[in-house]
């Protein structure tokens, strides 16, 4: 009757691994139903049955690494002969060189959670040349409040309380500054609208407490440490290469090295965003990070500069005529990057929802082709774990990818006073056979001037 085949899913796919057979030979099997699951470079696959009938020549045993196009396995029918085996076929499957046949119990559990639950690896064309994840895989625990971009799953910081006045209004900044300096929010009185506590208020009060040594005594200190647990003895052992780990160390390879790249910093103070993104979350009742803030700016910036949207091609370059945004997600074998498709024409929290779809689909594995394929600007953020700054590997065939940094409190220069700020720097990596400095630049400005006036997001 009908051949059960290895597919080719996504241009760069040659071969994949055979995770585990659902049926074995002499099994009957009805159409659609799933008969064997597979590896690929960035997701797990059920292959069903095309029709029904009896599963005979399983050629290719658990663990068994197959090349596109050979035969897995034989469908007959009722009353019909085995079918022969293909020795032709058969000589060509070899056993994962990298890779044990026999896998631990912990790894084959992980892969078998559903039929699609590893994480998924970068596209053959969206690279996990971000050997930086970004953004997501986020730190639900992480207690340091100094990032107002955590990733979406982080709640809210909360607000000390005020004695037994209850809970005290603040800003962000105001908080922040409170607890770098040991000011009790709940001594103070706000001078903002509303009687909201404001940085000037908390800047005034921690001006007074050095003169009154009886409360520094009681100052918090300004930083919580983390207490760090001494790991068990170092072993020494060899781990197996996944497809997608070996996927990501072919795809770094063909973009630092061929690709002439170049680096571009800028700063963006963020202080009006994470008060928007307060407001926006408690009025919506939203979970929007600030990473979704920076795809819907980037997507504005790119209509203002399309060079930035392009992919280098060996007749012409590629100008893309829609913004399809990779967002970074790291998972425990290594990055994809799931895409905001239209990014430009979604608000945030359309945004965020969908990123936050996506990235839990890509950490079970569960992508489909056209949610990681295909993007053509791409997005890396490290603020959740503190890094403030850093470059990102293009992904080809991109020409772009922005590395985004911690939002942090600086001291800046405003009118000519020293006031403290919430600040993020981003980092552009360009393709200079594609984009040229001044054209980087242009675009870190439109960019910069979209998070400055985050107003011009949400409208």
């Amino acid at each position: 009757m009908g051949e059960i085949i290895m597919p080719k899913v996504g241009d760069a796919m040659t071969e994949g691994k055979v995770v585990r057979w659902y049926k074995k030979a002499g099994d009957a099997v009805k159409t659609g139903e799933p008969v064997v699951e597979i590896e690929t470079d960035k997701v797990n696959l059920d292959l069903e049955a095309e029709e029904d009938g009896i599963l005979d020549d399983v050629s290719a045993e658990e663990g068994v690494t197959v090349e596109v196009g050979h035969r897995l396995a034989y469908v007959r029918g009722e009353g019909e002969e085995t079918a022969p085996a293909s020795e032709s076929k058969k000589k060509d499957l070899k056993p994962a060189e990298d890779e044990p046949e026999t896998e631990p119990a912990e790894a084959k559990s992980g892969k078998r959670k559903g039929s699609a639950n590893k994480e998924e690896k970068e596209e053959p064309r969206e690279t996990e040349k971000e050997a930086e994840p970004s953004q997501k895989p986020a730190k639900k625990t992480k207690a340091s409040k100094d990032e107002e971009e955590e990733e979406v799953e982080q709640p809210e910081p909360t607000e000390p309380k005020e004695g037994s006045r209850g809970r005290s209004k603040s800003s962000p900044l105001a908080r922040r500054i409170a607890k770098d300096l040991g000011v009790d929010l709940g001594t103070l009185s706000g001078s903002g609208p509303a009687g909201r506590i404001i940085a000037a208020d908390v800047q005034k009060a921690a001006g007074s407490s050095e003169k009154a040594p009886a409360k520094s005594a009681e100052a918090k200190p300004a930083r919580e440490v983390k207490k760090l647990v001494r790991p068990a003895a170092m072993e020494e052992k060899e781990i197996p290469l996944t497809a997608m780990r070996r996927t990501i160390a072919k795809r770094l390879v063909e973009s630092l090295g061929p690709i002439p790249h170049f680096f571009l910093t800028i700063e963006a103070d963020v202080t009006s965003l994470l008060e928007l993104r307060r407001q926006l979350n408690e009025i919506a009742e939203a979970k929007a990070s600030v990473n979704d803030f920076v795809v819907r700016a980037a997507a504005l910036a790119i209509l203002h500069h399309p060079v930035v949207n392009s992919s280098f091609g060996t007749e012409a370059i590629q100008q893309h005529g829609q913004v399809d945004i990779g967002i970074a997600v790291a998972t425990p074998e290594g990055l994809i990057t799931p895409i905001v498709r239209d990014a430009d024409g979604k608000s945030v929290l359309e945004i965020a929802g969908e990123v936050r779809s996506l990235a839990e689909k890509a950490k079970n594995r569960k992508l489909k082709p056209e949610e990681y394929q295909g993007s053509t600007f791409t997005i890396s953020n490290l603020g959740m774990f503190g890094i403030e700054e850093f470059t990102a590997i293009i992904n080809p065939p991109n020409a772009a990818i922005l590395a985004v940094g911690a939002a942090k409190p600086r001291p800046v220069v405003v009118e000519g006073q020293i006031v403290v700020r919430e600040t993020m720097r981003m980092t552009l990596s360009c393709d200079h056979r594609v984009i040229d400095g001044a054209a980087g630049a242009q675009f870190l400005q439109t960019l910069q001037q979209y998070l400055e006036q985050p107003l011009r997001l949400v409208v």
